[in-house]
């Protein structure tokens, strides 16, 4: 089974910012940015827990492929839901010196204060509701609402009174999605009476597909016909923006003035991996690794883990990674996924218990104690998250986005 986007119905909760471990060298571009310092080889390198590496070369290329597919459209970044788990202000920093890059999109009022005080000074879109009281903070550091609620003026009022001019917000219109923004068939009066308060700048105006091929064509209808009676009525809208990284894949003509891309910026493809990798070559951005704890030889008719789902037929060597499922590595490993520990990569067996992970050796001891082991990246075809992806069954969002932020991150 290939997993979707459309099947993908859980979104990870990973409100809280990982550990962020990065080298000045890779962010001296961006001056402004808060940068944490490179840890020492003796804290990470001789390190048996589980860490994650951000591949900051990656995460260009993906870019580049991304403008490649729009027509070197303008891209408005989504780092929602931790970065999509590579740790929000590491990932904010290496993304703001590129230029196809103009803006960062969150859901989260503490994600938004969190990308200004690191120093962020690209705009920052605040996709969710905030509260009233939340108002004169998020004016005075620069963050940038997305309306769209009824009642929106009331709601920005104590941010027009903190900075004493208009402010800069983008419209968020549902044109079927059902979940978020002003509902199209209201909205036109809707935003006569934002723009002619003269308390906003409209600076965009934007929507987000259900991802089911044909009602999309008709959101995008309805979307486009919203933004032409606007601008037939004299109210400028700024950049209309609607494609996410299924979009940008799977229906050009919502590309329009920017595209709002998220998953793809990080290496996986949002629907079928197949297909897409034919359109572009992205790159995973992330590694997960840690060092084997364990090496033991089981005899024929000894098993490993929980519920005994791996009974050694022979003899057989086994080694065991300090990773679990409360690390984010994915109970459904066991289905064939495999590890890459030096050049070669060995199936996990038994069970993902939550601080444990077992891979099967073979006859042969052919890996050692305090050996690195990679369970995702780009160094292997099969350890992919894409791959992973799909012979296991797991969303490509559920892979990165459940990754736990607690874990340390380090920009390679």
């Amino acid at each position: 089974m290939i997993p979707t986007r459309r099947s993908f119905l859980h979104t990870a909760a990973l409100g809280v910012v990982g550990t962020a471990l990065s080298g000045e060298s890779l962010l001296a571009g961006v001056p402004s940015v808060q940068q944490p310092a490179l840890p020492l080889s003796q804290e990470l390198g001789d390190r048996f827990d589980p860490w994650i590496e951000v591949e900051a070369d990656a995460l260009a290329h993906n870019v580049a492929e991304v403008r490649r597919l729009t027509a070197n459209r303008p891209i408005l970044a989504v780092i929602k839901n931790n970065a999509y788990g590579l740790d929000l202000t590491t990932t904010a920093a290496l993304l703001e010196p590129m230029p196809k890059v103009v803006g960062f999109a969150v859901v989260k009022v503490e994600a938004a204060i969190a990308l200004k005080e690191a120093g962020i000074g690209k705009p920052v879109y605040l996709m969710g509701l905030f509260p009233e009281s939340m108002a004169p903070e998020l004016a005075h550091l620069g963050v940038r609402p997305c309306l769209y609620s009824e009642d929106a003026l009331r709601l920005i009022e104590p941010m027009v009174q903190t900075v004493g001019e208009p402010i800069d917000a983008h419209i968020y219109l549902d044109t079927g999605m059902g979940r978020m923004g002003i509902p199209y068939y209201k909205a036109l009066s809707w935003i006569e009476s934002l723009v002619g308060s003269g308390k906003v700048r409209v600076g965009g105006v934007f929507m987000g597909f259900t991802e089911d091929p044909e009602f999309d064509r008709e959101q995008l209808r309805r979307f486009m016909s919203v933004t032409e009676q606007a601008s037939d009525a004299g109210f400028s809208l700024g950049a209309r923006h609607a494609a996410s990284s299924s979009a940008v894949f799977d229906l050009p003509e919502s590309h329009l003035d920017m595209v709002r891309p998220g998953m793809a910026l990080y290496g996986g493809y949002p629907n079928d991996p197949a297909l897409q990798r034919e359109r572009a070559s992205l790159r995973s951005t992330i590694r997960l690794k840690a060092r084997v704890v364990r090496v033991e030889r089981l005899r024929s008719g000894d098993s490993v883990s929980y519920g005994r789902n791996f009974v050694a037929k022979e003899p057989t060597w086994v080694a065991t990674l300090p990773v679990g499922h409360t690390d984010g590595y994915p109970r459904e490993a066991v289905e064939g996924a495999r590890v890459l520990i030096d050049s070669r990569t060995y199936p996990v067996v038994g069970a993902v218990s939550a601080s444990h992970t077992i891979v099967e050796v073979g006859s042969d001891p052919t890996v050692a104690v305090g050996d690195v082991a990679t369970l995702f990246g780009p160094d292997a075809p099969e350890i992919d998250p894409n791959q992973f992806s799909t012979e296991t069954g797991v969303s490509i969002y559920d892979i990165f986005m459940h990754l736990n932020p607690t874990l340390p991150r380090v920009v390679v």
